[in-house]
């Protein structure tokens, strides 16, 4: 095999890599320019971000959910997302009253979105990446008045 072979065959190799790590987003986008969905995906709940609208995958355990267009029918919105220091739950007296308090701010804001005669429930995603300090979080929100209604998801940040 000559040189030109040679390489040629590495950056094949490399390029194949690198679309398998990244997966199918360089092939076929899932998220628009403005980072919304645009194609029904199955990821790990934990990778998520706010605005996702998804539903959990049955028989998962909430590990894995089905994240969709917000037009598309759907159960769950993410509506806020951060991390909490080990200091910050001691604080809180446990890692529920961390978490709830966290998401006070941005359930609020996205009850105040909804239809009125709507009644959002809260949930949450607590995770804690190997080799981490900090406990990472997303606030959820029910969202049965989507479709036709679908709110707006607050602002990231």
């Amino acid at each position: 095999m000559g040189t030109a072979t040679r390489t040629a065959a590495i950056l094949l190799i490399v390029l194949a890599s690198t679309l398998a790590l990244t997966g199918c987003n360089a092939v076929a986008p899932t998220r628009d320019a403005d980072g919304r969905v645009v194609a029904t995906i199955s990821m790990p709940s934990t990778e998520m971000v706010v605005g996702d609208c998804f539903s959990f995958v049955d028989g998962s355990n909430h590990a894995m959910a089905s994240v969709m267009p917000c037009a598309e029918e759907h159960s769950y919105i993410v509506i806020g997302q951060g991390s909490l220091t080990e200091q910050a739950v001691t604080d809180a007296g446990s890692m529920q009253n961390a978490v709830s308090a966290a998401c006070t701010e941005p359930f609020g804001t996205f009850v105040a979105t909804v239809a009125e005669g709507t009644k959002p429930e809260q949930e949450f995603i607590v995770s804690k990446p190997e080799d981490s300090k900090a406990t990472n979080y997303s606030c959820l929100a029910t969202d049965t008045a989507m479709v036709d209604a679908a709110p707006t998801p607050p602002p990231a940040g």
